[in-house]
């Protein structure tokens, strides 16, 4: 199963939020090759590992080498297509 990380300060409302979203449009578009997890940022980089993707709730330029996703996309509706769009790229190519 491929992983993705979704984080947040606590790792509790935010990313759960956006976690449980992605995975319902995961669902929707039938893809089950992937999962979307929630992690809080001081476990981000250990949460990381492994994964194919993070999903970035708070904006950093941080370079995790692996993609990024705006997960603001998500909890506000705008550009959410656009960011599901390249999730599944990524999911679809990892």
């Amino acid at each position: 199963m491929k992983r993705i990380v979704v984080a947040c300060g606590n790792g509790v409302a935010t990313s759960q939020a956006v976690a449980f979203k992605i995975n319902r449009m995961l669902e929707k578009a039938k893809v089950h090759t992937a999962i979307v997890e929630a992690a809080n940022l001081r476990s981000l980089e250990r949460e990381l590992h492994g994964a194919i993707a993070y999903v970035e709730v708070m904006k950093s330029d941080m370079d995790y080498g692996i993609p990024k996703i705006d997960g603001l996309a998500f909890l506000y509706g705008e550009n959410k297509d656009r960011e599901f769009n390249k999730l599944l790229d990524i999911i679809e190519n990892s």
